[in-house]
């Protein structure tokens, strides 16, 4: 299976050890984890990919070029080796590349694991276009 792995870039440690745990039992089952590079939700994501070493097992699509992530996204982003840049989004506000990125990932997944507050709305979002593409789609949230 394909899965989709996007969330909120604001939640406690407790969350990205299990978001990380859950990352981590996906891909040593054979299962390949898409998500984007941003910190919280994504970034746990991506160590518990790794963890696995499995690399051909996770792909990150950023939204924009790997020059405009966190210092701390690009530090780790070093550390898988696939990564699709979106450079033509440079021009975009965060918030637009971001809309824009979920769309390619979730054309990319069988699946969508979503990780929420109730007022996450670009991933509330990505849950509803999920859906609409008839994704299976479950969402975690954290309020």
């Amino acid at each position: 299976q394909k899965y989709c792995i996007l969330g909120t870039r604001h939640c406690s440690y407790l969350h990205q050890q299990i978001i990380e745990l859950l990352s981590y039992a996906l891909v040593l089952t054979g299962n390949h984890i898409f998500t984007s590079g941003s910190p919280g939700t994504n970034a746990a994501a991506i160590r518990g990919a790794l963890r696995a070493e499995r690399p051909d097992l996770l792909t990150v699509v950023l939204p924009q070029s790997l020059s405009k992530q966190p210092t701390e996204s690009q530090e780790l982003l070093e550390q898988v080796e696939d990564v699709i840049e979106n450079a033509r989004n440079d021009h975009l506000s965060l918030d637009v590349a971001s809309r824009l990125c979920n769309s390619d990932l979730l054309s990319r997944a069988d699946q969508l694991i979503g990780i929420a507050f109730h007022d996450s709305s670009t991933v509330i979002e990505a849950t509803r276009e999920a859906a609409a593409l008839e994704k299976v789609v479950t969402v975690l949230y954290l309020d």
